[in-house]
């Protein structure tokens, strides 16, 4: 199986005997919030729709798996929510995987081709899912690549102006050295990645500006994800290096000339 980001979206294809479309972090009904902050802004679910039926048909993907925060409010769903909900799968005639993340309580009944599994995530062949803010099944963590969200992940940049930047990102790498004695299961040369959320209202979190404590769920907390040997990838497929290398680039004025000078593109 092979794991490739579906560039410039933010979204993963899973390569295998059935391909897959990987998601997370939707936040449907996110709009409604910024309402009340006094951002008027149109219902985005069928915007959100269209980009997915796009990038099932332009990657041949015949199953879809949203890896949590599939809706907004932490609680239940208002009727605004459950309804944008109908809208978002009416029309996505594939199988659906629902991984739940932690704004997914009290969800509403969904259709019949949506199969919601544990929070603790699931296995899609040697490929671990979950949504990041609990800690997964072991079997989850028994696999080649795990891949979360929950962060939102962005990197900081700082111009030569002082003017703080940031973007979001993929951040890839290995399982750390404490991860390895913890779990045993963990196969030898276990990669793990971070997506960004889908929904590209939202903010998020600078991984090159943070200490570990300050990084969400579990496995960043806890030190399981090696974060400092990390790759970041911008979502148009440019590394930029490190998140060890890219620290000094949250305070200084070099960020943006590395990120103008194109770092290195690839997936």
């Amino acid at each position: 199986m092979r794991l490739t980001p579906a560039v410039p979206e933010r979204a993963l294809v899973l390569h295998g005997d059935e391909d897959v479309l990987l998601v997370g972090d939707l936040h449907v009904g996110l709009e409604v919030e910024l309402r009340q902050e006094g951002l008027r802004l149109p219902s985005q679910t069928e915007r959100m729709r269209e980009r997915l039926a796009r990038l099932l048909d332009e990657n041949g993907c015949h199953r879809l798996a949203i890896l949590g925060d599939l809706k907004h409010t932490i609680t239940h769903a208002s009727g605004v929510e459950s309804a944008a909900l109908v809208r978002l799968f009416e029309g996505l005639d594939v199988p659906v995987d629902l991984v739940p993340g932690n704004h997914d309580a009290d969800l509403p009944e969904l259709p019949p081709h949506v199969t919601k599994h544990p929070a603790t995530g699931m296995r899609l062949g040697d490929v671990g899912i979950s949504h990041g803010h609990t800690w997964p099944s072991a079997d989850v963590l028994a696999a080649s690549v795990v891949v979360t969200c929950h962060n939102h992940p962005h990197v900081s940049l700082v111009d030569e102006l002082g003017h703080r930047h940031k973007e979001p990102c993929w951040v890839r790498g290995p399982f750390s050295r404490a991860a390895r004695e913890r779990f045993p299961d963990l196969p030898r040369g276990a990669k793990f990645v971070v997506m960004p959320n889908f929904n590209d209202l939202l903010g998020g979190v600078a991984f090159n500006a943070l200490e570990k404590e300050e990084y969400l769920g579990p496995l960043l907390r806890n030190g399981v994800f090696d974060v400092e040997k990390a790759k970041i990838h911008t979502v148009d497929g440019i590394d930029l290096g490190t998140v060890a290398s890219l620290r000094r680039y949250a305070a200084t004025g070099q960020g943006r000339r590395r990120l103008r000078a194109g770092g290195r593109r690839g997936r």
